[in-house]
């Protein structure tokens, strides 16, 4: 019995003296390749069992120690892991590369397909959401000859709250179309430029959805990124 007592002390003494030894370290998690943030990653302490997420700003804190083994990862991104160290600054950057999936849009010419897939996927959500569309102009009628102009889907303002919320849909389509086809990753990869200078340009130059829909080839994208970063480049 003493020396269960003996072991037990011991047990408590060593996981007070390594939990003394944890403190906060604050961190950012970063694209590899744009050294932009990723947002909501999330970074795992395996040795106490705790895992926190990556605000917008890619910022992050948690409790760690020497020797903690930290698993890191973000959608399309491959996951990463490391022992903490005391040999770490008080703030460490950690850099997740691209997933194959994601960088397949930057290094290979090739459809739309997962644009496609996702755009279809929040159509079907918005259209759930919102129950089925009421048509302006109605055919298929049993009252007599011709059209019947449905004046509720006009005027009545449950349909006008429809029609802004389609609006607002399409708006939102419109700059995922953008973000799609103007990808940080992409524009990082044909520029070189990288964190805060990749973001002016990005703000600065971005195309519009009409324009990238007149011109649905890469090469032409290229060009225009091309051209645009020798006008950024006189300007600095």
């Amino acid at each position: 019995m003493r020396k269960y007592y003996v072991l037990l002390i011991t047990v408590m003494v060593f996981s007070a003296t390594v939990y003394a030894q944890r403190k906060i370290v604050s961190g950012y998690l970063r694209d590899s390749l744009t050294y932009l943030p990723i947002a909501g990653g999330n970074i795992t302490n395996s040795t106490i069992r705790q895992t926190v997420v990556s605000d917008k700003n890619g910022f992050f804190h948690m409790a760690a120690a020497p020797n903690d083994l930290l698993y890191v990862s973000a959608r399309d991104y491959q996951y990463d892991t490391l022992r903490y160290s005391l040999l770490f600054t008080d703030t460490i950057t950690i850099y997740l590369p691209p997933s194959a999936t994601m960088l397949e849009n930057v290094t290979v010419t090739a459809g739309y397909q997962k644009y496609h897939m996702d755009s279809l996927e929040r159509r079907k959500d918005f259209e759930q959401l919102m129950g089925q569309r009421m048509q302006t102009i109605e055919r298929n009628h049993t009252s007599g000859f011709g059209l019947v102009i449905n004046m509720d889907r006009l005027f009545k303002s449950k349909y006008k709250h429809q029609r802004r919320a389609e609006q607002s849909f399409n708006d939102t389509e419109k700059r995922e179309y953008v973000d799609y086809r103007f990808s940080p990753q992409l524009v990082a990869f044909y520029t070189g430029l990288k964190g805060d200078m990749l973001l002016q340009f990005m703000q600065r130059y971005r195309p519009t959805y009409e324009w990238l829909r007149q011109h649905p080839q890469r090469e032409q994208l290229i060009d225009y990124i091309s051209d645009k970063l020798k006008a950024f480049r006189n300007n600095k």
